[in-house]
């Protein structure tokens, strides 16, 4: 046999048979990089590994996934509370990862294929009670590891039922790069309907790619749909949410951040209320990088204990500091419908550049200026007003035309003027 056919195959043996536990542990400290960007991302987020059994061809982990104890698990709890109470569930991850380059043992399945990485992995979920008890999650993840560290996850669940409820198909990808932290995902959840309880959701959709800029900030696109949406625990008012659409870009020119966001939905179901529907544009820019991302720093930096006003007075140098850069705030449109009409309403604000070297709120109010108007219908002003005697106050800086009452206001310098009457602030 030719001596270079045998020095290839004593090459191709090392590839497939020694290099799998060198490649293990760069899968391994890959994963560990993709955990400490999420929780960097959502502080939200704690991330444990609880185990990683490192083999030499194929791994075995798993992870906790917990919510700190903030306003942020709040959404999450109202849907949980028919299953799990009034707690937070832990989500944990099992996960098999067969090394590469060639993860020969990763080639089976309905998302093997021997295409070279740092290896293929599967996963299962399933949601852990504080008491112990465990609820499996359907579906499971298929993930990737490229040479480079980038991930790549598919989770996909097909239509069933089991102890949490009923569902229908799933599929969601997830593509992060490393190098680079950007990254990308797209899902649709047909339904998902929790056991014994009217709460659920269908046609929800999302999608949307992000990066980190050079402040340390993401940027990007992201969209969001949904049906319908409905929260029925038991104990409170039940309500619905739907249909909704949301769409937001957030970009970067010149150092400065630019974010434009429109929401259009109806909340249903209100005591009293019945349905109200949201529907706004809103564009927030001209916000100096350098100082939002010391202001970012600064809140990543703190733990929250749910008191505001310690938290304003912890952030309020930095917050001084981005305003005294300038900042845009233009609401182009805040509609807000009842059954009794509709409000509708105008806003934009602009503070211009200052020196910050002694910067107060007064002076940040001496900066600001702004412009506003506002349509009421008469059936809502007049029940306000008969419903409450504050709400009368506002009637007169209103003016009523026909069937509507308006009202356009302008503020510059500390100068107030309503419905073309100049009213002076005493700002000190």
């Amino acid at each position: 046999m030719n001596k270079g056919i045998v020095a290839l195959l004593i090459v191709l043996a090392l590839l497939v048979l020694v290099s799998p536990g060198i490649v293990g542990m760069l899968a391994e400290r890959s994963v560990d990089e993709q955990i400490e960007w999420v929780e960097l991302e959502n502080q939200d987020i704690v991330i444990t590994a609880e185990r990683f059994d490192r083999g030499w061809f194929s791994s075995q982990g798993r992870h906790r996934i917990e919510l700190r104890d903030s306003g942020s698990a709040d959404g999450i709890k109202l849907m949980l509370e028919p299953v799990f109470g009034n707690t937070v569930p832990a989500l944990i991850v099992d996960t098999k990862l067969t090394h590469g380059p060639i993860a020969m043992t990763g080639a089976g399945g309905e998302s093997g294929s021997l295409s070279p990485g740092l290896g293929k992995a599967v996963s299962t979920l399933s949601f852990e009670t504080d008491d112990g008890e465990v609820f499996m999650v359907p579906g499971t993840v298929y993930s990737s590891i490229a040479m480079t560290g980038d991930l790549a996850s598919n989770y996909i669940a097909a239509a069933g039922s089991g102890d949490l409820g009923t569902w229908g198909d799933v599929n969601i990808s997830f593509d992060s790069m490393a190098s680079s932290g950007a990254y990308a995902y797209d899902g649709q959840i047909d339904s998902v309907h929790l056991a014994d309880t009217g709460t659920g959701l269908s046609n929800l959709a999302f999608s949307g790619d992000l990066a980190m800029s050079e402040f340390g900030l993401a940027v990007g696109d992201m969209a969001l749909t949904l049906d319908h949406v409905s929260f029925d625990s038991g104990g409170n008012a039940p309500f619905s949410i739907g249909p909704l659409a949301l769409e937001a870009n957030t970009s970067i020119n010149e150092g400065r951040l630019e974010s434009v966001s429109e929401l259009n939905m109806i909340v249903g179901d209100l005591p009293g209320l019945g349905h109200i529907g949201l529907d706004t544009r809103f564009t927030l820019g001209n916000l100096d990088g350098v100082a939002l991302q010391a202001l970012v720093n600064r809140i990543r930096r703190m733990q929250s204990n749910g008191d505001a006003t310690a938290l304003m007075a912890a952030i309020e140098k930095e917050s001084l500091d981005l305003l005294a850069a300038g900042a845009d705030l233009h609401i182009e449109r805040l509609d807000i419908a009842l059954p009794q009409g509709t409000i509708k309403s105008v806003m934009n604000f602009k503070i211009n550049e200052t020196d910050n070297s002694d910067l107060l709120w007064t002076s940040v109010l001496l900066a600001l200026e702004a412009d506003a108007k506002l349509e009421i219908p008469a059936a809502i002003a007049d029940m306000a007003m008969m419903m409450s005697p504050q709400a009368g106050a506002v009637e007169s800086f209103l003016i009523k035309n026909g069937d509507i009452y308006e009202l356009e206001a302008a503020y510059k310098k500390g100068l107030l003027t309503v419905n073309g009457v100049p009213m002076a602030l005493p700002i000190q």
